[in-house]
């Protein structure tokens, strides 16, 4: 068989991107889709004779079913798949927008709201997680950030198409199905395939309070007045007598502010006690929306302006509680402690429309201001009573701001969680007629058998870690007899049997280099591809010997000896150019 050669260093991002073009484009789509359609049901209603209250409780529908959404799509994406879980409720929430116009009472867009949040949300879970598929260890931050700006691009297009249809008529629901729907074709295109979530640890909401208590109250009344300003606003909006370009502007600016200043504030809380940031970003958004209500509805000018810092300080609010979360909480229960506060920032979003909606209805347009003031003092409060509670933690103990996508409330991802306590490294020993064989193995997904490591420093250990952390299993088989032994193939293939894995793919370094070339020719059923690490003089020579063999990946050892993340991602990068024979979705 002829050696399809792949030479390392020729993915990176340029690769990543390519692989998740079709994914960006999917979440570009659902999100132009669900920001119109929220911001035009806000409208609708209004014309349907929905009064104000009325509105903001139809609105809180969707974020409730928002936090179920985020929490029960795991474990349905580990049953059933990727693509299956995405077209199915992508399918359901495109039709769930047209039922809006065919049923409008205030009940039944109550049920529908919940149901279209439930799928957006599962569908967020489902992209953010097949994106890691995409990425490695030295692409995934720039690939979220440009995640990041796709999903606030496309929120914000969905405002200006909301600007340019009329909310009285039929098209507007058939545009927001449309783009639903489409959404589904290019992930369902994508070849590329998503790594397994590990189950995380478990945590009570009672020890989540108790380890961080402001984290808490941060995720819940960020949650609040986040959606206040987007679904409580449309409600001001239009009680307020604002067009339709200025309405689209209003939601958009709240937007486009978070966008801007997420990183800034994130990265000041990364050198100093965070709690103070909180306080900080708290205190100026209560002066913001104080100044808001002042303005009056009568300048929608000046609102859109004033909103637009009020955004930039309301939506990392909920980023910067988890970084304080984080900070105090053991790197095993991030993953737990994160879905946890899913929980926390849905149910408070909740509360946001209802007591938005109820203010504008029922006192005036401007009181849904007094009530986001009233929050934001609560918050900032708070920070400051903490801070005189206990100490800051150290700079070494503090962990790293992790931004999320602006409007699209948080999901439940790995975040920042040692890959040691995601994937512990397990041990096992393998009895072959009185030879011991031994092996680890750490991570999820297609397997990866390593050979010989007695040309790296630290082992396979930042190795296995690496693979780990790109959705791939690897398993360091610690062959008891000498690589060039016909004995250490027999071992080999007896950890085959013992792990039930039938064709691999194999990594050798040094004189395990040789001991894969041989197990590819005496044994090619066993083997799908080959990584072989080498000092550069054997590079060529390898490299032919490798013709009659697999698919073939040849890395220079001493270039990388020390760098098993570079190790990790040039073999995954590798492996993605293969079929995968585990992978079923």
């Amino acid at each position: 068989m002829t050696t399809a050669v792949v030479e390392p260093g020729t993915g990176g991002l340029r690769a990543a991107l390519r692989d998740a073009a079709p994914l960006l484009v999917g979440v570009a789509l659902l999100m132009a889709g669900n920001g119109l359609t929220s911001t035009l049901l806000g409208i609708r209603a209004g014309l349907e004779g929905f009064r104000p209250s009325v509105v903001g409780v139809v609105l809180a529908g969707y974020y409730l079913g928002f936090a179920v959404g985020s929490l029960a799509a795991p474990p349905t994406i580990v049953r059933v798949g990727h693509v299956r879980v995405f077209a199915g409720l992508a399918s359901l929430a495109s039709g769930t927008v047209l039922i809006h116009v065919l049923r409008p009472e205030p009940a039944t867009w109550f049920v529908l709201r919940a149901v279209s949040g439930m799928c957006i949300s599962a569908l967020y879970v489902v992209c953010e997680t097949w994106l890691n598929g995409a990425s490695t260890n030295r692409t995934r931050g720039s690939l979220l950030g440009i995640y990041m700006v796709v999903v606030s691009g496309s929120l914000l297009g969905g405002q200006l198409l909301f600007s340019l249809a009329d909310p009285a008529g039929f098209a507007s629901f058939v545009l927001a199905s449309v783009l639903l729907s489409l959404a589904v074709v290019p992930v369902s295109l994508a070849s590329f395939t998503a790594p397994l979530v590990p189950d995380p640890v478990p945590i009570s909401m009672r020890a989540l309070v108790a380890v961080a208590p402001l984290a808490a109250v941060g995720a819940a009344l960020s949650g609040f007045v986040g959606a206040a300003i987007i679904s409580g606003g449309v409600v001001y909006a239009a009680e307020a007598g604002f067009t339709q370009l200025q309405t689209g502007g209003l939601v958009g600016a709240a937007l486009a502010g978070g966008v801007v200043l997420q990183i800034p504030l994130g990265r000041w809380s990364d050198l100093i006690d965070r709690r103070a940031v909180i306080a900080a970003a708290a205190g100026a958004a209560a002066v913001v929306a104080v100044a808001t209500a002042l303005v009056g509805s009568d300048r929608p000018a000046a609102v859109i302006a004033l909103v637009t810092v009020a955004g930039g300080t309301t939506f990392p609010l909920y980023s910067l509680s988890n970084a304080h979360l984080n900070d105090y909480l053991d790197q095993s229960l991030m993953i737990a402690g994160g879905a946890r506060m899913v929980l926390v920032n849905g149910m408070g979003s909740v509360g946001g429309p209802i007591v938005g909606g109820a203010a504008v209805g029922v006192v005036a347009p401007d009181a849904l201001f007094v009530v986001m003031a009233v929050a934001y003092v609560v918050i900032g409060s708070y920070a400051l009573f903490r801070m005189t509670r206990r100490e800051a933690p150290s700079s070494e103990e503090r962990a790293s701001f992790t931004p999320t996508a602006v409007g699209v409330g948080p999901t439940v991802g790995i975040g920042d969680a040692d890959v040691a306590d995601l994937f512990p490294v397990t041990h096992g020993l393998v009895d072959l007629d009185g030879i011991v064989v031994g092996y680890r193995e750490q991570g999820l997904g297609r397997p990866v058998v390593l050979l010989d490591d007695s040309t790296r420093p630290q082992g396979w250990d930042d190795v296995l870690a690496g693979l780990a952390q790109d959705g791939v299993r690897g398993i360091d088989a610690q062959v008891a007899t000498p690589a060039d032994d016909d004995a250490s193939i027999e071992e080999v293939l007896g950890v085959l049997r013992h792990l039930e894995l039938g064709t691999t793919t194999f990594v050798g370094s040094g004189a395990g280099a040789s001991l894969v070339e041989r197990l590819a020719l005496e044994h090619p059923d066993r083997v799908e591809a080959l990584v072989l690490m080498c000092d550069a003089p054997d590079h060529d020579r390898l490299l032919m010997e490798a013709d009659a063999a697999r698919p073939t990946l040849v890395l220079d050892s001493s270039r990388q000896a020390d760098d098993g993340d570079a190790v990790a991602d040039d073999i995954v990068e590798f492996l993605r150019r293969l079929p995968d024979p585990w992978h079923v979705d």
